[in-house]
Formats: structure tokens, sequence, C-alpha cells
């Protein structure tokens, strides 16, 4: 399947796009760009350009642009079915351990007393995180989980 380059342009010229490899050879052959009614906006079909190359724009005299070549992306309904759900050994480090451990706070096993919380793990026995809790007269604290 072909892939789509854009480019946008001065109204009215001819441009043609190449690819071109990490190593700076040449993939596949020379595209002609199509301008989209009046518009400026030039495309055309590269058969074999894969993320990374290089792509170089040019109007026959000069290369009037260039860029590297990055697909759109688009994730399907089920894309993130298949990220792990497996839960932080302690105190979430990065986004889907944070997700994991949010979704947990809310409707996995959790302890409130007067000084700490505890959030416990899958198995609702062992402790994941604790946090304490510290309150005054008019103010009660929340710590961070440890």
């Amino acid at each position: 399947m072909a892939n789509e380059i854009t480019f946008g342009w001065k109204t009215g010229v001819s441009l043609e796009a190449n690819a071109y490899q990490p190593t700076g050879s040449q993939r596949g052959s020379t595209v002609t760009m199509a301008e989209i009614g009046s518009t400026g906006l030039y495309t055309g079909s590269h058969a074999t350009i894969v993320t990374g190359d290089l792509v170089m724009i040019d109007d026959g005299t000069n290369k009037v642009g260039w860029g590297e070549w990055n697909p759109s992306v688009i994730l399907s309904s089920d894309g993130l079915d298949t990220v792990s759900t497996t839960e932080p050994s302690g105190v979430a480090s990065n986004f889907r351990e944070m997700v994991v451990q949010l979704w947990r706070r809310f409707f996995g096993k959790t302890t409130f007393s007067k000084t700490q919380i505890l959030h416990y793990k899958i198995d609702g026995i062992n402790v994941a995180t604790t946090q304490e809790i510290s309150e005054t007269s008019t103010l009660q604290t929340q710590g961070e989980s440890s």
C-alpha cells in the first residue's frame, strides 16, 4: 500500500518528492506531487517509504522542503487492551502505573483510620501503599503515598 506524502507550498508549481534512507541512499522512485485544486496543498503516494526516511521536496530547480517521514497513527478501539495492567510494586513511576494505581484507589480495597490510608494490592491482603493522615482543629492533611 502506498504512503501519502503531503506538503504545503505556493500554488501552481510542479513538485516532486524523493525518499532517502538514513544512510543517504534514495528509497524507491521519484514521486510527482499533485496540487489539490489551487490550495497550495500537494500530495503524492510513495510505495516504499518507511518511518524515519528523509523526504526531500523539489520544484525542479531548488530543494524547497524536507523532513522526516512519520505516518499518522490512529489508535484502534481496542488498542489500549494490550497495555499491561500489572499493579506497581510501590508508588507509580510512569503513566501506565499511575492509571492502574488510580483505578485501584477507587475500585480496589482501601482502609482509612485517623492516622493513615492503606491501599491494598489486588490480593486484598498485602498493602501496596500507605498515606499518613494528620489533623488539627481546622485542617486535615493527607500525605504522599509511600
